[in-house]
C-alpha cells in the first residue's frame, strides 16, 4: 500500500511538470490576397486575457490602384460584425507605396513602411522602416493585459492604453498579397 501511494505521488509529480504555464497554440499561415481597391479580413478569437499574438508578415505582390495603397494590418480590437471597422483598436500597419523604379535605390517598384495604429488616430510611421527591402519579412508581437497593448516591431516597441472586454485579433489586407506566417495567439491565464 505504501509503495502504491509513493508511485502515485511520483506519477502525479511527473504529470504536473508536463503542464505548461501558458497554453501553447499551433502556428498558422494566412495568405491574404486581395485585388486592387478590395480588402480581406480574418478575425481570430482570443482565449481570455492576458494574451500575446505574434508572427511574421511579408508583402508578396502589389495590386495596382490609383486610389488605395497596399496595406496589411494587425490589431487587437473590439469585436465587430464582418466588414465593419472597429472603433477601438491598437496595433500596426505595413504599407507599400508604389514608386518610380528609376528613383528608388534598388529599383524597387514600391517603398515599404511600418506604422503604429490606434483607434482612428493618425498612424505614427517608423522612419527606419522605409529603408527595409520590399518583401522583407517583418516579425511582430502584440501583447494585451486588459489595460494596455504593447506592440513590438523588430527593435521598436510602443504601449497603447486599451480597455475592452471581448478582444479579438484582426488581420486585414488590401490591394495586394500579404502572407502572415508563424501566427500564434498564446494565452497566459
Amino acid at each position: 500500500m505504501i509503495l502504491k501511494l509513493a508511485l502515485l505521488r511520483h506519477a502525479i509529480s511527473i504529470s504536473l511538470l508536463a503542464v505548461p504555464a501558458a497554453v501553447e497554440a499551433k502556428a498558422i499561415t494566412y495568405d491574404c490576397d486581395t485585388a486592387a481597391n478590395r480588402f480581406s479580413e480574418l478575425i481570430l478569437p482570443a482565449d481570455g486575457i492576458p494574451f500575446t499574438v505574434s508572427g511574421n508578415v511579408k508583402l508578396n505582390a502589389l495590386a495596382e490602384s490609383a486610389t488605395y495603397a497596399p496595406v496589411a494590418r494587425v490589431q487587437i480590437a473590439t469585436s465587430t460584425m464582418p466588414g465593419e471597422f472597429p472603433d477601438v483598436y491598437a496595433g500596426f500597419a505595413l504599407f507599400s507605396l508604389p514608386a518610380d523604379t528609376g528613383k528608388t535605390p534598388l529599383g524597387s517598384p514600391a517603398v515599404q513602411m511600418l506604422s503604429y495604429s490606434v483607434s482612428g488616430k493618425e498612424d505614427e510611421v517608423l522612419p527606419r522602416s522605409m529603408m527595409t527591402k520590399l518583401g522583407a519579412i517583418q516579425s511582430f508581437g502584440l501583447s494585451y493585459d486588459g489595460n494596455n497593448v504593447i506592440v513590438n516591431l523588430g527593435d521598436n516597441s510602443k504601449t497603447f492604453p486599451l480597455n475592452i472586454t471581448n478582444p479579438v485579433v484582426r488581420l486585414v489586407c488590401s490591394t495586394g498579397e500579404f502572407v502572415f506566417t508563424d501566427l500564434t495567439i498564446t494565452s497566459s491565464k
